[in-house]
């Protein structure tokens, strides 16, 4: 081998190791450039997703601070109509997705941005029937014996029979009929038995009259005490209602 051929044979590796070098080195830059990119299209994901977030409370709180004194029914129908489209997280390349923590952050406002008008949701559906049954027993509670039979001395058992205790067991009935709320049993057999109360006093009133002995009776404290507990009920509802509307129009 002559000098030249061992010159060459002593350069070539070292020329190959170094060329060798500079393409790993450019695969290197390319990966981590593409690296880069796909956490920045990871953060521009998140970022767009946490923007619309932001667009999408703010109509929900135009709808329903407008819709607040509406009756639990119909707000409730406004706040689903205003909470169905809700905005979505896109996609993104795995590398960028487990890298950025504008995607993480998006990722968990993902999961809970929805809770607060899911619980209102529930609340006006809770309050709706609550509604409905306050209505029922404010109503059967609003009946007066003295409708039925005057307020003077009775010396006939005819209006009793015939007039206040069957409209005080219609009452009765027609209440039995309405939903009880969930964990208002109680308060139900409250309003029921202060009609019950009447029924039975104004029958044993009767059947006085009919024998001729004299028996009175007064109602007032029984149905007190039941509108004292619907009324207390009633304020119960108004709270939840209120608070959850607070937790979507004035979130702290």
């Amino acid at each position: 081998m002559n000098g030249r051929g061992r010159r060459l044979a002593i350069f070539l590796p070292v020329f190959v190791t170094l060329a060798l070098a500079a393409v790993v080195g450019v695969l290197v830059v390319i990966q981590n450039q593409q690296q880069s990119d796909q956490v920045a299209e990871a953060d521009d994901v998140a970022t767009s997703f946490l923007s619309d977030v932001e667009t999408f409370r703010a109509e929900v709180v135009r709808e329903v601070s407008g819709s607040r004194t509406a009756d639990p029914g119909d707000l409730r129908r406004v706040l689903r109509a205003a909470i169905a489209d809700p905005p979505e997280l896109g996609d993104a390349p795995a590398y960028g997705v487990e890298r950025s923590s504008a995607y993480r952050e998006a990722e968990q406002t993902q999961e809970t941005f929805l809770e607060p008008y899911q619980r209102l949701s529930r609340a006006l559906r809770r309050a709706d029937g609550a509604l409905d049954f306050i209505a029922a027993a404010r109503k059967v509670l609003d009946l007066r014996a003295t409708d039925y039979v005057g307020s003077g001395l009775l010396s006939s058992s005819t209006a009793l029979r015939g007039e206040l205790i069957p409209a005080f067991v219609r009452a009765r009935d027609e209440f039995a009929e309405v939903p009880v709320p969930k964990g208002r049993d109680e308060l139900a057999a409250t309003v029921r038995g202060a009609l019950q109360y009447v029924i039975d006093q104004a029958t044993m009133l009767a059947s006085s009259i009919e024998s001729n002995r004299s028996f009175s009776f007064t109602y007032g404290e029984q149905f007190q005490t039941a509108i004292d507990a619907v009324d207390d009920y009633a304020t119960v509802v108004k709270g939840d209602v209120t608070e959850a509307i607070s937790a979507v129009t004035d979130p702290r």
